[in-house]
């Protein structure tokens, strides 16, 4: 993994404020996937460095603290449910001992996520996406 990816995905999730439901907008919406999705690229791209996984899943974690609160703050349960999933695995991934563990974790967690995105987001036909 590459040392600025490492030290972006490290302040992303120290620098993480807490969150409280109503403060989260459709713009720290945005964000916060978009951090979702640098973590989840890092984690791919670990390679079976189970170090450079866990960093990038408490980054992972920490931006679906934020989506979480956004969906809270909808009162959306069956969001707030698959965020919350979504949370449980990264914590998973960061606490697992091999990459092996770290693997089955990530699936959860992609599937969740991939669960939430067919459920709450419609695409385009500039292929951008928007909430339901």
């Amino acid at each position: 993994m590459k040392k600025h990816t490492l030290i972006a995905v490290i302040a992303a999730a120290l620098l993480a404020p807490a969150v409280k439901a109503a403060d989260v907008t459709e713009a720290d919406l945005q964000k916060a996937m978009k951090d979702v999705q640098a973590g989840v690229g890092a984690i791919r791209g670990s390679n079976g460095d189970v170090a450079a996984a866990a960093t990038a899943a408490k980054s992972v974690e920490a931006a679906l603290a934020s989506v979480e609160g956004f969906w809270k703050a909808r009162k959306d349960d069956a969001a707030v449910k698959m965020s919350a999933d979504s949370r449980a695995a990264a914590l998973a991934i960061a606490k697992a001992a091999d990459a092996t563990a770290q693997g089955e974790a990530s699936r959860a967690m992609f599937g969740t996520g991939k669960a939430c995105h067919d459920v709450h987001r419609e695409q385009l036909p500039d292929k951008s996406y928007k909430l339901k």
